[in-house]
């Protein structure tokens, strides 16, 4: 074995431990771009490394092979907050794109922009948001980027993942979550997969790809449109609500609706904020957050028990039982105030509201509002000010959330303070909610 085979060598130990510097990471990039011996050579390293970590390890599987698509997915899915890939996954998506993929020219920029990134980890490559895109592969460990390509395209790619810019209209995508939303001409964007391209004919739509040694599973859903999966022996039309997985490899592949039993499903965490170009959390931060009231009605002797804890709760339209009431009353005659304590600071940007009737009573729920928000939980400030629709059906369909939108600030805490509520005439009243989300 020459010098420069026992350098490559040494890089690629680096790599699968984890400890390869950027520079390093580029040489070792530009190495396997040149030759076809030192992607094979790498290739079998990593068998030899794959094959020492499954003996190193505890496992139920014999053999990685059986580990079946859908654990390899939840696997990265768990680790994507806080970052714990395993090198496994990570070492065969550069083995699958070695396998699948041209490489492309390294040198070649792009029409294609990085108009957002968020708590990037990236190796091989210096980033910044307004960078155009080269040809690059690169991999994104933790993180998200968001790309705008000329076809009228917004892609949105999670780590962990592995992916390379191939032109001003296609992206090749190894390993990790991408979400896509095209508005251009149908057909003039696409995504090159493990498994095959997935062309956008005008739509939003998602893709979580992940790899085992010898197969991979290209899960897609389609929010709206249509996406073709362009495959000269298993084509398939995708429309609005479909979502399927593709398991296999270069040789074969299944298309199933579920995978372990469930669903399929691809929910990315990120969405782009276009007007301020940046990327924000689609995840609702007041989930299970402690609440807490000025006051709430409670009659333990029958079950009419209605504490704040129910406006975070993801239960909605006056649902529950006795004892366990989705939605939250203040007193009779009070308007009432809650808080929500998201337990840590965030630039928050909107507070989206579903009020309540109580039932068939149709007696309470809230109607003039302040909204209030504190990093402190001492000063607060008013972000809006806002009425309530009246809730006028029993119908599920009937209590819409609100959405309150206004310039990012950083809190914890988010109260509302009713300043009015409606009521049966004649009746009691007070004032009520039935959920309440806060997002960045």
């Amino acid at each position: 074995m020459n010098k420069i085979d026992k350098s490559f060598e040494s890089l690629v130990w680096q790599y699968l431990d984890q400890e390869i510097s950027p520079d390093d990471f580029t040489i070792l990039q530009e190495l396997l771009a040149d030759s076809a011996e030192h992607r094979l050579h790498y290739q079998h390293l990593v068998e030899i490394h794959n094959g020492l970590l499954m003996r190193g390890q505890s496992t139920p599987h014999e053999n990685i092979d059986r580990v079946n698509a859908y654990d390899v997915l939840m696997e990265q899915k768990s680790a994507r907050h806080p970052f714990r890939l395993a090198w496994v996954a990570a070492a065969a998506a550069i083995a699958l794109l070695l396998t699948f993929f041209p490489w492309a020219d390294f040198g070649q920029q792009l029409d294609v922009q990085y108009v957002a990134l968020r708590d990037t980890d990236i190796r091989g490559s210096q980033i910044t948001e307004g960078d155009f895109a080269n040809t690059q592969m690169i991999h994104l460990m933790r993180g998200a980027v968001a790309l705008e390509f000329p076809t009228k395209t917004t892609a949105i790619i999670e780590g962990p993942a592995w992916y390379q810019v191939d032109s001003d209209g296609s992206i090749v995508v190894s390993s990790g979550t991408i979400t896509i939303h095209h508005e251009g001409a149908p057909g003039t964007f696409k995504v090159t997969t493990p498994l095959g391209d997935l062309v956008d004919m005008g739509t939003k739509f998602g893709v979580t790809i992940g790899n085992g040694i010898t197969n991979s599973a290209v899960i897609t859903e389609v929010y709206e449109g249509e996406v073709i999966y362009d495959h000269p022996e298993k084509p398939l039309s995708m429309q609005q609500g479909d979502a399927y997985a593709i398991v296999g490899n270069n040789k074969e592949q299944s298309i199933r609706s579920d995978l372990g039993g469930r669903p399929v499903k691809v929910t990315g965490t990120f969405t782009l904020n276009k007007g301020q170009q940046n990327l924000k959390l689609k995840e609702n931060l007041a989930l299970g957050k402690p609440v807490t009231a000025s006051s709430y009605y409670s009659q333990t002797s029958n079950g009419e028990v209605f504490g704040p804890e129910n406006l975070t709760d993801n239960r909605m339209a006056d649902s529950g039982s006795p004892w366990n009431w989705s939605f939250w009353l203040a007193k009779n005659g009070e308007a009432g105030a809650v808080t929500i304590d998201l337990l840590e600071l965030h630039n928050i940007s909107r507070v989206s509201i579903q009020n309540t009737r109580n039932r068939h009573f149709n007696d309470r729920g809230l109607k003039d509002i302040l909204i209030e928000v504190s990093a402190d939980g001492n000063e607060f400030h008013l972000v809006q000010e806002a009425t309530l629709a009246q809730i006028h059906s029993q119908s599920p369909e009937a209590f819409a959330f609100e959405n309150f939108s206004f310039d990012p600030i950083e809190a914890r805490y988010v109260r509302i303070t009713g300043t009015s509520y409606y009521h049966a005439h004649g009746g009691n009243g007070s004032g009520g909610l039935n959920e309440v989300q806060v997002f960045e």
